[in-house]
C-alpha cells in the first residue's frame, strides 16, 4: 500500500473505505467478498452473498459494520500494517459508531452476515412442528397484535419496515435465518450483532418460520423482538433492510 496517499484528507470512514479498496484493486466487491468469508470461516454461497451487500452498504455509507466485521475487514485490507494509516481508519470508524442516530453503536445487523452463519446451533423442533405453531399463532401477529417475548413463539417471523408502540409493549420487528430449510442461529449469536438503542431492548422472540424469497418458500428463522422502554424514534437496518421503530 503506498505509504505517501494522503489518507488523512479522508473525514468519514466510509470514504476513506472504498478509496483504500480502489487503491488496493478493489473496484468491485468480488475479491474482497471471497476473502472476507474465507477469514470468517464461512465460504458458503450465503455467506459470498452476504459479503457483497455487506461491502456495497460499507462502501456507501448506507451502513457501518459492527465491531468483529470491522476487525475482520481491517487484516483482509492490511491496514494494520500501516500505523498512520490504522490510526486514522480507526479514529473514523469509532467517530462514524458515536454519531449514529439513536444508538451507541451502529451495528446493522445482516448488515453483518459475513460471520452471522458460521456456526449452526441443533434444531429444537422439526419444520412440520413449526408449522403447527404457526398456525396457532398466525392470527394474532397478522392482525398487529404486540408480541410479548415472554412465553410468545415468533411462529410466524414478519419483517415490519415501521412498529409504533407505547412503553412497555414488544413485538417481533425481523427474523434471522440460517441456511433455507436449516436452524436459525442461537439467540446469543443474533444479540450480539443488533444495535444498542436508547428508547429499547432486544429479546429472543424463539424459533419460527418466515418467509424467504431467496429460499423460495418458508424456512425456520429466530424472532426478534423489540421491547419499547422510552418514548423516542430510531431508524435502524436490520439485514439490510431499514426498519423504523417510534416509542410513544
Amino acid at each position: 500500500m503506498d505509504r505517501e496517499q494522503p489518507w488523512g484528507s479522508y473525514q468519514e470512514w466510509h470514504k476513506l473505505l472504498d478509496a483504500v479498496c480502489i487503491q488496493q484493486g478493489h473496484l468491485d466487491n468480488m475479491a474482497l467478498a471471497s476473502a472476507m468469508s474465507a477469514v470468517s470461516g464461512n465460504r458458503s454461497g450465503e455467506a459470498f452473498e452476504a459479503a457483497l451487500k455487506n461491502l456495497r452498504n460499507w462502501r456507501s455509507g448506507s451502513n457501518l459494520p459492527q465491531k468483529r466485521n470491522f476487525v475482520l475487514l481491517t487484516k483482509v485490507l492490511r491496514i494494520d500494517a500501516h500505523e498512520e494509516l490504522q490510526r486514522h481508519w480507526t479514529t473514523l470508524y469509532e467517530a462514524a459508531r458515536k454519531s449514529a442516530p439513536g444508538a451507541t453503536g451502529m451495528r446493522p445487523a445482516h448488515g453483518d452476515t459475513v460471520s452471522k452463519f458460521g456456526m449452526r446451533t441443533p434444531l429444537a423442533m422439526t419444520f412440520a412442528a413449526l408449522t403447527v405453531v404457526a398456525v396457532g399463532t398466525i392470527y394474532l401477529l397478522q392482525s398487529g397484535f404486540e408480541v410479548s417475548a415472554e412465553g410468545v413463539q415468533a411462529a410466524d417471523v414478519e419483517y415490519r419496515k415501521s412498529v409504533s408502540l407505547k412503553v412497555g409493549e414488544s413485538i417481533v420487528v425481523h427474523g434471522a435465518r440460517g441456511a433455507c430449510g436449516g436452524s436459525p442461529p442461537a439467540w446469543e449469536i443474533v444479540a450480539a450483532e443488533l444495535p444498542e438503542l436508547e428508547i429499547g431492548t432486544w429479546a429472543d422472540g424463539r424459533v419460527g418460520t418466515r418467509y424467504s424469497r431467496k429460499c423460495g418458500g418458508p424456512t425456520p428463522a429466530r424472532g426478534i423482538v423489540f421491547k419499547a422502554t422510552k418514548a423516542g424514534a430510531a431508524k435502524i437496518d436490520l439485514y439490510g433492510d431499514p426498519v423504523r421503530i417510534e416509542v410513544r
